[in-house]
């Protein structure tokens, strides 16, 4: 064989074998996810969500930040332990409002901006809490316009995770 027949039949067998190692990571991530929402069901059944998810619609990065409240609400006859609060990407801040008025945080992404506090609340049966999520415009700079989607995610101390989604469409 010459030199360039086993080049191409040396590339050739690259090609497939990262076509199947990329469509079996393809397979554990929707595993994975599929997992998460399994997780997540277990602590929707102890808490309600006012909304899952809120659009903003058209938001301006020159008006800058935006924001909206969530309210979990415990709906079992349990204490619900909560531990983390963290969101999805840097841009992204959230906030507990206690009922007696008072502000936790800022909750944010972990791995940015140093170590994410702990939220450790309590939310007694038929008791609800409120999550504040602040969503700056100009995080990623110019090349930040467009669809943008979300998450906030509050666990609890089993790692059940629930998720608030928010989407906007940003201009500059």
């Amino acid at each position: 064989m010459d030199k360039k027949t086993i080049i191409s039949i040396f590339l050739i067998v690259i090609g497939v074998t990262g076509l199947v190692l990329w469509s079996k990571s393809v397979d554990t991530k929707e595993l994975d996810a599929r997992e998460a929402r399994k997780s997540s069901l277990v602590i929707e059944e102890k808490l309600s969500l006012s909304e899952k998810l809120y659009d903003f619609g058209s938001i301006s990065m020159k008006n800058g930040n935006v924001s909206t409240v969530f309210t979990v609400t415990n709906i079992s006859d349990k204490d619900v332990k909560i531990p983390s609060l963290y969101t999805s990407c840097m841009c992204t801040q959230a906030y507990v409002l206690k009922q007696d008025g008072t502000k936790k945080g800022p909750y944010g992404m972990p791995g940015h901006g140093g170590v994410v506090p702990k939220v450790n609340e309590i939310l007694r049966p038929r008791e609800a809490l409120q999550i504040e999520v602040v969503y700056d415009p100009n995080a990623h700079g110019p090349a930040g316009v467009g669809l943008i989607e979300r998450a906030v995610i509050l666990e609890d101390e089993n790692k059940n995770m629930v998720e608030f989604i928010f989407r906007a469409s940003v201009t500059p």
